[in-house]
């Protein structure tokens, strides 16, 4: 993308259309010198729509990217070229033959449209870039990179959606569960001539794992993803070229009811009308591999009544409930060649899904890491409690030896009752049991494959013998994998906070952002999505696991225009959306677009976006939205309430900004003007009726202020008034806050905006409930849904509130976004971190804080210290960006860069000065500023 002017080019700019005059007058690179002497750029990490060579695509214009690195200051990108091959021979020769961008001169290193010929399914495409740096220096072309289509038309599908008959439900809807076993599909086939290369494209209504020759397909789980099947179907690409061998190979699948068919969230609680099977009653698997031989013939094995189908070892397996394998009825050796099949059945034909097969365009679930237990306890004879030593969402892996029929029973809490024993009364209506039983030939590993858990605590029983901790292994599945920040600071509770923060946001990123994995819920919550998602950005890549999320978004929004309280939508209570909850709908995708650049998820989610804003136009009155009885507010907040009315209107003011705002980077001007004048006329009506002339607000609650500030819903004149009147409730609070869901984090960028930075550090410290630090001190592994869900003096507190009291929620985990932005200093001005903002919250109250953040064009770095009055600042910024680094002192003779003064230092351009600050411009490289802090 090409870089934009500074903040400080545009901060008085108010007008949309002198906004756009002034953006069209800044140039397209930085304006520093050029450097001398560097050796050229390389380019590295290359990646097709955020993927790393991906399988199976179905975008026709799929954007490239990449990160640059080299040596020495103030480095940028001046052109690029990439060139698009059919072959990897044709790329080794550097010859673009399907795409030749040729040099374009522009500094754009991400949201690359391909622009070549139209791609086909199946095919394979290479490609690489090159660049050329701020002096001209030309770079060798970057490693190859690859990414396969899929299908891409409905003709390249040759199979048929085959299962297996096992029933039906004849159980009680509401007392008893109906647990039906997986099923188990096959295929023998031969193989006689030499292969070029053969990919799988498969998918199923349920859930399946692909086997082939004895093992598993793929490192993923959970497939083929939750969608809403009436809309969309997801599949799955797999290269399985050198799994195929000569002779008799075999294709498999192992299928379940997964979201498809079984429990789904809480409609067993609360007695629905339907408990499961919410889009369909039997799982199905569709597949075909694709062979292309040396001799340049091709195959087509597909799924058809040619399989063959049958029942096997896992007796039931539900996402929510759990998973019973009893070994005795393996088939051993049933996805190998060699299996004799012929009491298996012809496989059960069922008709095509309403929704469209599309590739999966997010992350799916892997296993992401494994746990051993710290210790075992035995609070009762023959029950055993493992402690994995955090709070995870997975599986529990078992081994074991003992006698043919023993049945060991594995249960999963995330806390300890006080007899030793785990509690599992806040897992309501989910059975969360997993069991194995032996089938007594030696040592047995077993691992459930389509039902998870959250916990930290596994209950063994029925175990032969006394096991050791090698018995129980914690497998850790996830969506993603939070390794794309650090933060360390000089106080340790708020250093084991972090850690906290990237567990639950691991356990909750699965296919979909959860709100908890271990209840009966695990729903796409947009409250908790939206309230965390910038947050979500800093911990983790999670560019496409959002784009995915989206789709489910924009697939459940209301015929009326609200987007829901979760997403996927199988069913819904009375109340289907609810302010700040359906506001993910506009929020997220700006989150995507501020952070990636992204302007195509923006484009497919306007059309929604609009009809969204014309429901709460179409509510409101005066500009103003009611809260209404579908208002969870301020959800879980301590003594004030903060009414249902000023969360609406708060939000739907938001709202009008982001979107004049997105509105803006899709050059709709007209709408970017529309948008902008209507958040001038919420900010009107909300001050008029919300906003006294004192700066107090109506509600005078700690959450009103905190949106009211954050959302510039203040009128200027009385902004400050109202920071002040926030700083001395929370003062007067014994810097502890009230809030909940939606004013926690909103609170701390307050405070930081208007200057509080040592009353945001007070309460970032605080150990007392509620507080952050009142769970880390209560030993919790992760963020809690409560302030108050645990005390290890009282373990008996432990059942407050069992039906709503979950220990791995993230919500509470939105701090992070302070974290980044003001503690550790790091945030982007414009889309995409080409400019950056260094601007870290300076206090006495910490003696350091360090963090870094891996951004889409390279790793930020920010860290300060003091030694006395001195402060140190280490700043990192990436090739091709710069940064604007706010120094808290007005004394510009007092700053030092490596010892040097910043005048005599070349590159560094000096921005303003006032009585608070110095604002200095920077480019690419490694800085080490100094200086005394004299106030």
């Amino acid at each position: 993308m090409k870089h934009h002017c500074t903040p400080y080019a545009l901060k008085t700019v108010l007008v949309f259309s002198l906004f756009i005059a002034t953006f069209s007058m800044c140039a397209n690179v930085p304006t520093f010198h050029k450097s001398k002497g560097n050796t050229p750029l390389q380019v590295e990490g290359l990646r097709t729509e955020y993927h790393l060579n991906p399988e199976g695509l179905d975008v026709v214009k799929p954007r490239f990217s990449w990160i640059l690195t080299g040596e020495g200051r103030n480095r940028f990108q001046s052109s690029y070229r990439i060139i698009v091959s059919s072959s990897p021979e044709k790329i080794e020769l550097d010859k673009g033959d399907i795409w030749d961008s040729e040099k374009v001169d522009a500094n754009d290193t991400k949201q690359i449209e391909y622009a070549g010929t139209p791609l086909k399914s199946e095919k394979k495409y290479y490609w690489k870039a090159k660049v050329w740096d701020e002096s001209g220096n030309e770079s060798d072309w970057s490693t190859t990179a690859y990414w396969s289509m899929g299908l891409l038309k409905f003709s390249d599908w040759k199979g048929k959606f085959i299962g297996h008959n096992v029933g039906y439900d004849k159980t009680d809807l509401y007392d008893s569960l109906y647990l039906p076993p997986a099923r188990y599909l096959r295929k023998s086939f031969d193989l006689h001539k030499k292969i070029k290369r053969a990919m799988a494209y498969t998918t199923g209504l349920g859930l399946y794992e692909l086997r082939l020759n004895g093992s598993k397909v793929g490192e993923d789980h959970f497939l083929p993803g939750w969608t809403d099947y009436d809309k969309r179907l997801y599949y799955q690409t797999y290269d399985i070229t050198h799994k195929l061998k000569q002779g008799e190979n075999v294709i498999g699948a192992e299928i379940a009811d997964g979201w498809y068919a079984g429990y789904v969230g809480y409609a067993l609680l609360v007695r629905l009308d339907k408990v499961r099977e919410f889009y369909g009653v039997n799982p199905s698997f569709m597949g075909q591999i694709h062979i292309e031989y040396e001799d340049g013939s091709v195959e087509v094995i597909a799924s058809d009544t040619s399989w063959k189908a049958n029942e096997g070892a896992i007796r039931e397996a539900d996402i929510i409930m759990g998973e019973t394998h009893d070994a005795r009825l393996e088939n051993t050796g049933w996805d190998a060649a060699g299996y004799d099949d012929s009491s298996w059945s012809v496989p059960k034909i069922y008709t095509y899904p309403n929704g469209k097969l599309q590739a999966h365009p997010g992350s799916l679930v892997r296993n992401t890491e494994q746990i051993r237990p710290l210790k075992i306890t035995e609070p009762t004879p023959g029950t055993f409690v493992f402690d994995l030593g955090k709070n995870i969402a997975g599986v529990a892996e078992l081994l074991v030896k003992g006698p043919k029929g023993t049945k060991v029973q594995l249960r999963f809490g995330e806390i300890l009752r006080s007899d030793g024993n785990i509690q599992t009364d806040n897992l309501r209506k989910a059975r969360a049991t997993d069991t194995y039983i032996l089938k007594g030939d030696g040592i047995e590993k077993w691992r459930p494959k389509f039902t998870y858990h959250g916990f930290q605590y596994v209950e063994v029983t029925g175990y032969p013998g006394t096991p050791d901790l090698n018995a129980i292994t914690g497998i850790v599945l996830s969506s993603i994998e939070t390794n794309a920040s650090t933060f360390s600071s000089s106080n340790a509770m708020n250093n084991t906070l972090f850690e906290n923060i990237k567990t639950t946001q691991s356990a909750n990123f699965f296919e979909v952002p959860t709100d908890c994995p271990q209840r009966d819920e695990r729903l796409g919550w947009t409250g908790d999505a939206q309230i965390y998602a910038r947050s979500a950005t800093y911990n983790a890549d999670i560019a496409s696991f959002m784009t995915k999320f989206l789709v489910d978004l924009d697939d459940s929004q209301r015929w009326y225009g609200a987007y829901p309280n979760f997403a996927p939508f199988p069913y819904s209570r009375p109340e289907q959306y609810s302010p700040a909850w359906m506001d993910a709908g506009i929020i997220i995708p700006y989150t995507m677009y501020k952070v990636y650049g992204d302007t195509r998820i923006l484009e497919y989610m306007y059309d929604g976006m609009e009809k969204f804003m014309q429901f709460q136009e179409d509510a409101s009155t005066h500009y103003l939205r009611p809260g209404g009885g579908n208002n969870y507010g301020d959800w879980l907040s301590v003594d004030e309430k903060t009414t249902s009315d000023f969360v609406a209107s708060s939000y739907y003011g938001h709202d009008a900004y982001l979107m004049a705002q997105m509105a803006l980077a899709l050059q709709r001007n007209t709408d970017a003007e529309i948008y902008n004048s209507l958040f001038k006329k919420i900010k009107k009506a909300f001050a008029k009726k919300y906003i006294l002339d004192t700066g107090y607000t109506t509600e005078d609650t700690q959450t009103s202020y905190a949106l009211a500030l954050h959302f510039n819903l203040f009128p200027k004149e009385l902004a400050a008034k109202g920071a002040a009147r926030l700083a001395h409730k929370i003062e007067q609070n014994g810097f502890k806050f009230s809030t909940g869901f939606l004013g926690t984090k909103h609170v701390m960028l307050a405070l930081s905006k208007y200057g509080y930075h040592n009353l945001a550090y007070k309460i970032f410290k605080q150990t007392e409930y509620p507080s952050w630090g009142y769970s880390v001190v209560n030993g919790s592994t992760s963020i809690w849904e409560r302030w108050n869900s645990f005390t290890k003096d009282d373990a008996k507190n432990s059942d407050i509130n069992a039906a709503m009291n979950s220990f791995s929620h993230y919500a509470f985990g939105s701090v992070a976004e302070w974290m980044f932005q003001h503690a550790v200093g790091i945030d982007t001005d414009n889309a995409g971190y080409n400019d950056i903002i260094i601007k870290p919250a300076i206090s006495k109250e910490m003696d350091y804080i360090k963090g870094s953040y891996e951004s889409i064009n390279g790793t930020i770095s920010s860290a300060w210290h003091w030694k006395g009055n001195k402060l140190h600042m280490h700043i990192k910024i990436p090739i091709n960006t710069t940064a604007i680094v706010h120094i808290p002192t007005s004394r510009i003779s007092d700053i030092r860069e490596n010892n040097n003064k910043i005048e005599k230092v070349s590159g560094i351009k000096l921005i303003q000065s006032n009585e608070d600050e110095t604002v200095l411009q920077i480019g690419s490289g490694d800085y080490f500023f100094s200086t005394w802090i004299r106030k």
